[in-house]
């Protein structure tokens, strides 16, 4: 279970499902407005700002029903309620305002200043916020977020660039374990050969390639469709395919092949944006990124979350309910260890070269423009097995997938 301090600092989810709802506006501007004027309400530290003088718009590839939705609703209702509405977000639809796979021109034109991306899907400009989808590696996605949120806050490299992109890094989360869907069952690396697959993941995708997979990279809003048209024959990702984005629906066959995490969400304020924030609503913003990033996240992502105005998104307890109740879903098993092994001793293929997954990483950060990649890859697997050791319950370390398929199983 969580320390002390972990459930000291996870109150908040419970006390952001009985918040008062604040209206949100429209986006638009600088947040360096005027302070107070009647009607006003008191921040943290006594100073007056007027309800909603900071409109905030988000955008966000996180779908109603996908599990990763429940942290960016937890963390505008925890923003809302502590700044007393000083700050209210208008809260769009996934891809709402900009393309899936160029979230980041929202920030750039300035129409959103809170940003969910998964970066692999823009690998060039959230390089550093990818390190969670070096696969095969920790399925511990407590750790990996507390990782990253301290490399994010302490690595200079990563710093430098994400401050380049004019990016603030509030969380990044893992989607949890890799599951690859099929019509046909999958029992191994051998049965991959040749296959047409819908993939993710600037590692996964050249894993699979190893083993003669034909990966295409389409999002996860254009998946569905891809079956329709035949365009692929098999899809690679989260749990959250197989529910949120209806893939249960037309693939029959899912496997865990054991690559573990392949992917994450990150969050990210315009850097530019939040820096205007006055120190007193800043620190507020920083008390809600640490309770975030130190147990609240994983606990919305699991039981789900009801928001201040009354709305329930799912988590993954829920979601794998869902998955057993679909009729179209025949199987849903794992590889065993040695078959994982296997798979794993392929490595990644990029244009005809094999590279061990880490040794990829870095040549794709370096590309990217990331100084010091090596380094700073040392310096999340270290702050990795620190935040193991630190959050060492057991259930944490297992994965939702797995715990997925035993009860499926049953």
């Amino acid at each position: 279970m969580f320390s002390r301090k972990q459930r000291r600092l996870l109150l908040g989810v419970t006390a952001a499902a009985t918040a008062v709802a604040v209206l949100a506006g429209c986006s638009g501007g600088s947040p360096s407005g005027g302070s107070g004027g009647s009607g006003g309400s008191a921040a943290p530290g006594g100073a007056d700002y007027a309800e909603g003088e900071w409109q905030v718009t988000i955008t966000s590839v996180a779908a109603d029903k996908s599990v990763l939705r429940p942290a960016q609703e937890w963390y505008m209702d925890q923003v809302e309620e502590r700044t007393n509405g000083a700050i209210q977000f208008t809260r769009t639809t996934a891809n709402e305002l900009c393309a899936q796979a160029d979230q980041y021109a929202c920030l750039e034109d300035g129409s959103a200043q809170l940003l969910v991306q998964v970066p692999n899907y823009q690998p060039t400009i959230f390089v550093p916020n990818s390190l969670p989808e070096i696969t095969f590696g920790s399925s511990n996605s407590a750790a990996i977020t507390a990782a990253m949120a301290e490399l994010t806050d302490t690595n200079k490299d990563v710093k430098a660039f994400l401050d380049a992109k004019n990016l603030h890094s509030v969380s990044t989360y893992s989607v949890g374990n890799m599951l690859v869907g099929s019509n046909t069952p999958l029992e191994g690396p051998e049965d991959l050969e040749g296959l047409t697959m819908r993939t993710a993941g600037t590692i996964a995708a050249p894993n699979f390639a190893a083993a003669g997979v034909v990966p295409t990279q389409v999002t996860a809003d254009e998946a569905y469709n891809s079956f329709s048209t035949g365009l692929v024959q098999a899809a690679a990702g989260a749990m959250d395919f197989v529910v949120a984005w209806k893939l249960g629906e037309v693939l029959k066959h899912w496997v865990d092949p054991g690559m573990g995490v392949y992917s994450e969400f990150a969050m990210y304020w315009a850097k530019d944006y939040y820096d205007e924030f006055p120190d007193d609503i800043k620190a507020t913003l920083e008390e809600v990124r640490d309770e975030m990033n130190s147990g609240a996240e994983i606990e919305v992502w699991k039981n789900g979350y009801t928001s201040a105005d009354g709305t329930e998104f799912v988590g993954t307890n829920q979601q794998c309910e869902m998955i057993s109740s679909i009729p179209n879903v025949e199987t849903f098993t794992e590889w065993d260890e040695d078959t994982v092994a296997e798979f794993k001793k392929m490595g990644a293929l990029v244009d005809g070269q094999t590279y061990t997954n880490e040794e990829l990483w870095v040549k794709n950060a370096t590309a990217a423009g990331l100084t010091n990649a090596e380094g700073v890859l040392d310096d999340y697997f270290s702050l990795l097995e620190k935040y193991e050791a630190e959050y060492d319950d057991p259930a944490l370390g297992i994965d939702p997938v797995t715990s997925c398929i035993e009860g499926f199983n049953k």
